[in-house]
């Protein structure tokens, strides 16, 4: 397993030194150009989204950089949306507050670079296929059949 990228980084912030034309001086500034995977605060499902590259977000979002539809995958899925949610707390109306600090604990499956797991993932959400997806991040946390049960009853 291994960690999220520690550049986890809020709009909000390059909007200020914007405003104050400090912007050529921030580390991370080229990473607002990458494809990044981004996704809002305050969900009631994990709403992971993939922007690809020269697309700027006009909200407060949080990122990760580089992204990849495999780690894209994994943070959509039920099994790291469990996980997730039992590290914060449930706000009224059943939202959750998706922040850095909680999403950057989630253990990620490492694979090797000709895993096929890794290019049936990316088949599967061009293809828009989730169910699929599901089934094959279990196999990669290497979950057995009544904790996949569990986490399907939620």
């Amino acid at each position: 397993m291994y960690s999220l990228p520690q550049s986890y980084n809020q709009t909000s912030k390059c909007k200020r030194c914007i405003s104050s034309n400090a912007y050529d001086s921030i580390s991370y500034w080229e990473d607002f150009s990458k494809p990044k995977i981004v996704w809002g605060n305050l969900n009631l499902t994990p709403n992971y989204a993939l922007v690809e590259n020269n697309s700027f977000i006009n909200a407060p979002s949080s990122m990760i950089v580089p992204a990849s539809k495999y780690l894209l995958a994994i943070l959509n899925s039920k099994i790291a949306d469990f996980y997730i949610k039992l590290l914060g707390v449930t706000r009224n109306g059943g939202y959750f507050e998706y922040k850095p600090m909680f999403i950057e604990q989630l253990p990620i499956p490492q694979l090797k670079i000709e895993n096929k797991e890794l290019a049936q993932i990316e088949r599967l959400i061009d293809n828009n296929n989730y169910t699929e997806i599901e089934y094959i991040v279990y196999n990669l946390y290497g979950l057995t059949q009544d904790e996949i049960n569990y986490i399907n009853s939620l």
